[in-house]
């Protein structure tokens, strides 16, 4: 099947294997665990002994504890992701076989944090540091090659390439890359 929660993809196994897991919980229990995640996504660190705290069960180990903690991460991540209505999400989960108090209380935390979790994913995504930019004009009055000149010339090292433009082609180059910059921003919003 096909699941909006996943971008009209299938749902992978390893969380199908994890759902009969997490339906050993309480939904309480579930929904704190939830409430944890959708924190942890909105920045906070991620910490698996507030997760073993929660969930204290004596049937559960470890490692049953991080897949349920890694299934119920992909599935609000991905939720988030592909700006699913939570309607959605609670119905896509009850067919993937969540028990009905289990993804109502997972689709209540996830209509509780839907906004903060947005923005955190928003922030989080495609961020790539700031280019280290130098420059220095030279004004150029005689070439060896082409005789007299008398022109500037910007000299730009953007992240330790250099690259020599005339003031024509900077002006160029800056009116175009605040054309992109816009478009973005259109795109984004």
């Amino acid at each position: 099947m096909r699941f909006k929660f996943r971008g009209g993809e299938d749902c992978p196994d390893w969380v199908l294997a994890e759902i009969s897991t997490i339906s050993r919980l309480s939904s309480i229990k579930l929904k704190l665990v939830c409430v944890q995640i959708m924190n942890h996504l909105e920045d906070e660190d991620m910490k698996y002994d507030v997760f073993m705290k929660l969930i204290d069960s004596k049937n559960l180990s470890v490692s049953d504890v991080k897949g349920i903690v890694a299934a119920l991460t992909f599935i609000l991540k991905s939720s988030l992701k592909y700006d699913v209505e939570p309607s959605f999400v609670d119905s896509e989960l009850q067919q993937l076989g969540f028990p009905k108090e289990h993804s109502g209380a997972l689709t209540k935390v996830f209509t509780d944090h839907l906004q903060r979790g947005r923005d955190a994913l928003r922030r989080q995504s495609l961020r790539l540091p700031p280019p280290e930019v130098t420059w220095t004009v030279d004004y150029l009055k005689h070439s060896s090659k082409y005789g007299p000149l008398e022109r500037a010339v910007v000299n730009l090292n953007i992240n330790g390439t250099p690259c020599t433009v005339s003031v024509d082609q900077l002006d160029l180059l800056i009116h175009e890359l605040k054309q992109a910059s816009a478009s973005v921003r259109n795109i984004s919003l």
